[in-house]
């Protein structure tokens, strides 16, 4: 509990000297940090519907009887 309460509070005292760093920046870069925090959210947010997709893909395909597979077997030398 004392360990968690501490990698707690080290997060935080590293988040409050970014945004202290970052406040000082001009406004130029603070444009571009924010336009590069928004293309990362986007991107991880894309590989997460992807990623959705293809599994209700695939277990539409297993449960409708499509799929016939021996999963041990899909990566057998």
């Amino acid at each position: 509990m004392i360990a968690s309460i501490q990698q707690q509070t080290d997060k935080s005292s590293i988040v409050d000297a970014l945004w202290v760093l970052i406040q000082g920046q001009t406004k130029s870069v603070r444009k571009a940090l924010t336009e590069r925090l928004l293309a990362e959210r986007d991107k991880s947010q894309a590989q997460r519907k992807m990623v959705k997709e293809s599994l209700t893909k695939a277990f539409d395909e297993l449960h409708s009887g499509k799929v016939h597979h021996n999963a041990r077997n899909l990566f057998a030398e």
